[in-house]
């Protein structure tokens, strides 16, 4: 988590080229939570592309929190409420670590919906899941959701070369933080606790689903140029970390782009492409 926090990191690239998410999987939200929609808590917000989007899409919170460890993205977050001031009038933003909730203004305060997007690969989960449990009244809901390496669904032969790029020995793979793994095994060995929570709901979108399931509502996917998905690399944190190490060297992300082109000709920096992002859900309940 620390490369999203480096001054330098660019937070408008980041807001620009990371996917959204579909508008089915708010409607299966909505319909999971139980009960009252007064306090709204998104951990690990980033620039708020989550956060936005919990206002949008969901029936109305009275109040809505965004917190991330980042000043930088909490500044970007607070930078677009600014520019919507009546439209997200019950969003505000707090700089504070993923398990503290001491901003609440009284101890004994408890939240509606805690929500933790593409953030819980960094966290020490036992005591994040434990501090969530403090905060949420009883039958309060609880969703961890995100996504992980992208495929191409039409361009099979893209999957190897991307991962790769990814994950090889000579690419970014030694520059991933160890969270990565987490994330990359799409969370699957990290289990929410019974002592806490009820009524778990959760899925794992693999490639093997993805390609037999492009249509189901709750894929993350979209369709961009190859020289916007170029962009979107050059967003990882890993990437990030290279570049400050090889500032003297081509562009890695350049050779990833040559490399579509000798495995498909056809392909141009223009050409679009269906990408859809591997992803996972995890909903429950506050005992």
């Amino acid at each position: 988590m620390s490369t999203f926090s480096e001054k330098d990191f660019s937070v408008s690239d980041y807001l620009r080229s990371r996917p959204s998410y579909p508008d089915k999987f708010y409607e299966v939200v909505d319909e999971y939570h139980e009960g009252p929609r007064d306090r709204l808590i998104d951990v690990g917000c980033g620039p708020g592309i989550a956060t936005f989007q919990l206002a949008d899409k969901l029936k109305s919170f009275k109040q809505i929190i965004g917190t991330d460890i980042s000043s930088t993205m909490i500044e970007r977050a607070k930078s677009h409420k600014e520019e919507n001031p009546e439209k997200y009038g019950a969003v505000t933003f707090k700089v504070s670590y993923a398990d503290d909730f001491g901003f609440l203004k009284n101890p004994d305060e408890k939240c509606d919906m805690v929500t933790a997007v593409q953030c819980v690969h960094w966290l020490d989960f036992e005591s994040f899941q434990k501090s969530v449990a403090a905060v949420l009244r009883k039958g309060g809901t609880f969703i961890i959701w995100g996504y992980a390496d992208p495929i191409f669904p039409a361009y099979p032969k893209l999957d190897a070369l991307l991962n790769n790029f990814t994950y090889g020995p000579d690419h970014l793979g030694p520059y991933w933080e160890p969270g990565r793994q987490i994330l990359r095994n799409l969370l699957r060995n990290l289990h929410l606790k019974g002592e806490f929570f009820t009524d778990f709901k959760e899925a794992c979108f693999d490639i093997d689903y993805i390609r037999t399931n492009q249509t189901d509502p709750l894929l993350i996917e979209g369709t961009v140029t190859l020289s916007q998905f170029q962009d979107y690399l050059k967003t990882w944190s890993a990437f990030h970390s290279w570049r400050k190490i090889h500032q003297q060297e081509r562009d890695i992300t350049e050779d990833f782009v040559d490399n579509v082109k000798l495995l498909y000709p056809q392909l141009k920096k223009q050409s679009k492409l269906q990408v859809v992002w591997k992803s996972f859900y995890k909903l429950c309940r506050k005992l």
